[in-house]
Order: structure tokens, then sequence, then C-alpha cells
């Protein structure tokens, strides 16, 4: 088994470390084929006064971190994976609310770390990816940013919205640092929760001595006007 072990998801997904606030209502689960942005944000015609916004792929990354104890390493380290395989679009309206269908996804089958056999391992055993290839967040609201939104401008924010992995869906306002400039937006954060939030075991084999149940997920995604 590699030298190191961990779980990823996100979503969501965008860097500042910050817990989420999910709802105390029961999660739900479901597995669905991967969603496509509904026409509410993909359709040519805007509201008036609304953005729409599409993911930069090569621009755009989420990250994974888990610490975890191995057999063959005296100290404890993080696991760490990372995925650039976005997509999505959304469609902010002049008070601050997103369209329906405003959703970014990211391709869990893309995760990387430094150890392939680990990789594979989590895909196929914690995370399912044969049934739940995304993980997915569908926003509802931003605060924190001045409506409508300037063409210019540094704002520390909350996304409000939607986290679904592994056919698990639960609320999540999201701490975000967002940034507008030449047409664009990033949006940088960082959320944590537990496996067991979204139906999922914590990792483990006879060479992991522990796992701490605490998966961190930072996301730094750009989005360009369109």
């Amino acid at each position: 088994m590699p030298s190191r072990f961990a779980l990823s998801l996100v979503a969501a997904a965008v860097v500042a470390c910050a817990a989420p606030q999910p709802s105390p209502a029961p999660a739900t689960a479901a597995a669905s084929p991967a969603a496509t942005p509904t026409a509410s944000a993909t359709a040519a015609a805007l509201p008036n006064g609304a953005r729409r916004f599409a993911i930069v792929t090569e621009r755009s990354m989420a990250t994974i971190r888990v610490r975890e104890q191995v057999a063959a390493i005296p100290a404890p380290g993080d696991a760490i994976l990372t995925t650039r395989a976005f997509s999505g679009t959304v469609v902010l309206l002049p008070d601050g609310a997103f369209a329906k269908g405003s959703t970014f996804a990211a391709d869990l089958d893309a995760l990387k770390s430094d150890e392939p056999l680990r990789d594979e391992w989590i895909k196929f055993n914690t995370l399912n990816t044969r049934v739940y290839p995304r993980a997915e967040f569908t926003l509802v609201r931003i605060s924190g940013v001045p409506m409508p939104i300037a063409a210019q401008g540094d704002w520390t924010a909350t996304l409000e919205g939607t986290l679904k992995i592994h056919g698990v869906e639960r609320p999540l306002a999201w701490p975000v640092q967002v940034t507008r400039s030449a047409g664009e937006v990033r949006v940088r954060g960082a959320t944590a929760f537990k496996f067991g939030d979204y139906g999922m075991a914590v990792p483990a084999n006879r060479l992991i001595l522990s796992v701490v149940d605490d998966v961190r997920l930072e996301i730094d995604l750009v989005a360009r006007e369109s």
C-alpha cells in the first residue's frame, strides 16, 4: 500500500481555511448521473443586470488534505490530492442570488496525489467514483459583495449553496475571498467536513495506523464572464 492515504471530494467548489456551517437537517443520498447546468444558467438571454460566468478549467484547482499516520513513517503528515478537472456555468443576479442551475463540478476520477496506488484505492473504495464520479456545488446566494457586482474589487464573502459528494447533498455556507478584474472573478476558500457527513467511511487498511476524521477542501477557481 502507498506511504500515504487520504480522501477527496468537492466541490465546491472555492482559499482561506474556514469551517463549514451545514444545516442540522438530515442529509439526503441518491446515486445519479452527472448533472448538466439547466437552461436557467446557460440560456443566451439574461435578466437585466445579471452576469454569466464560466469556469476557466486550466486556471482552477481543488485541493484535498487529510492528516494520516502510516506504518512506515514515524511522524504523521498530510495526504494531498488535487484536481483541475472543473466545469460549470453560473448566473449571478443583481440581488446577489444565483439563477437556477448555477453549479460548478469537479471530476473526482481526475484526483491525483504523489501516490498513484493511493489514488486508485480512494476512488474505488472511499469515493466510489464508478457510481458518484463528480462533486458538485450548486450556488444559491453570495453575501459580502456589493450588488450589482463592480467591474473591479476584492471582497471577503460567503457563498451559500449545496455541496454534493458521494450522492449526499448538504447545505454549506462557504467563506471565500472574491477578486473581480478584467472580466473575470477569482474565488478562493476552504471548508472542512467529516467522512460520515457525506456517507463515507474513514479510510483504513493494514498499513495505515490512523487517519484523522477531518477532510479539508480548498478551492481556487477562476471564472470568465461570458
